[in-house]
């Protein structure tokens, strides 16, 4: 919706030459961290290029739109670069121009130009998990009050408007309307986000916060397809047995919207889930070494033209997170549209948080750079 358009496991299901290279490594290497860290050129880039002076995010790969996800990105670099001005700025335009009537949600899509700006005020799940976050991260280095207040608003209202009761466990829907169909549910694996979820929790406590936890585990866990067990952009989940399939309608792809999944993975610390496994041997092969844009699921067929940066920033912290393979993370002045801009400056906060915990653990098989 956001988008116009757009065990490391046994040695023995490894790529052929990779399980040699892993049995051969050192048992215990661990991973330099220093190609990594997140610094303020790069946040000073984005603001620059895609943030307006009231606070808009303007999406340059779509016709200068504004999503909810990009102004729920730009409030969580605000937060960690310590940038309140531009916080503030990004909050106020968020609240209203893309204010929902009857919760504290945020409508998907502002079109600057049009005779009416926002005209679908359905949410996008993503948008709000991110701008609850960084409500969330930001009451707590602020130390404000009403940022906390605001962000308990987005926690109950996630609660209330967007998670649907299902046999298997709570369903995080990726907006309140729209995703639900007589036999089954829709669902987006690449919204699933346990550190906003674990940020949003103790302002509304509740158990449903680890039920969408462990629900969203186990959808990025089996709603896997193709040669290579890849996550879909779009999972259908049946409303009886929950069996996860390839949602009807949209392209069977790994593409733009699942490329968030081994990054939120790895975000959170779930570096061993089958799915990031699965992509880091997939990114592992040769042929693939230059991510491609996408992949089909179902005729496992291979874009024939590389990604964006963003994705192989996400590529790049996947091989170096599981496999010890690191390289400079891309740089967001590498970036000349704001979708890859955002993906590549999300990958370089996650191994500013994650790299040094995974530097200090033995890893297996892993080779240092």
């Amino acid at each position: 919706m956001r988008r116009d358009g757009l065990a490391r496991r046994s040695l023995l299901r490894l790529a052929p030459g990779l399980a040699a290279s892993l049995a051969a490594a050192p048992a215990r290497a661990t991973l330099p961290v220093a190609p990594h860290p997140a610094g303020v050129a790069d946040w000073d880039d984005f603001r620059r290029r895609f943030i307006t002076h009231d606070g808009r995010v303007v999406d340059n790969g779509n016709a200068g739109a504004t999503h909810s996800e990009g102004q729920g990105a730009a409030m969580l670099f605000a937060v960690r670069f310590d940038d309140r001005a531009t916080f503030d700025r990004l909050l106020r335009f968020s609240r209203q121009a893309l204010r929902r009537p009857d919760d504290s949600l945020l409508a998907w899509r502002y079109q600057p130009g049009a005779a009416v700006p926002v005209a679908d005020l359905n949410n996008a799940t993503d948008g709000d998990l991110l701008g609850g976050w960084a409500l969330a991260e930001a009451a707590s280095r602020w130390s404000s009050g009403e940022y906390r207040r605001l962000a308990a608003q987005v926690a109950r209202d996630v609660l209330r408007r967007l998670v649907l009761a299902h046999a298997d466990g709570p369903v995080l829907l990726p907006g309140a309307e729209g995703f639900l169909k007589p036999d089954h549910v829709v669902v987006n694996p690449g919204y699933f986000m346990p550190n906003a979820l674990r940020a949003l929790a103790p302002l509304a406590p509740s158990p449903a916060w680890a039920g969408l936890e462990a629900m969203g585990r186990q959808v990025t866990d089996r709603a896997r397809f193709g040669r290579w067990r890849l996550p879909a952009d779009w999972v259908a989940l049946s409303r009886g047995d929950g069996r996860p399939v390839l949602a009807p309608g949209p392209a069977p792809r790994f593409s733009y919207d699942a490329v968030r999944v081994p990054l939120h993975l790895i975000w959170s610390g779930s570096v061993a889930a089958p799915a990031l496994l699965a992509l880091a041997e997939f990114w592992a092969e040769p042929e693939h070494a230059a991510a491609p844009a996408w992949v089909d699921l179902r005729s496992n067929l291979v874009a024939p033209y590389r990604g964006d940066l963003g994705i192989q920033a996400v590529a790049q912290l996947t091989v170096a997170t599981v496999l010890g393979r690191v390289s400079a993370l891309p740089r967001v002045e590498e970036a000349t549209l704001y979708y890859p801009a955002s993906l590549a400056l999300q990958c370089r906060l996650a191994w500013q948080d994650i790299g040094p915990r995974i530097a200090a653990a033995p890893v297996m098989g892993a080779a240092p750079a």
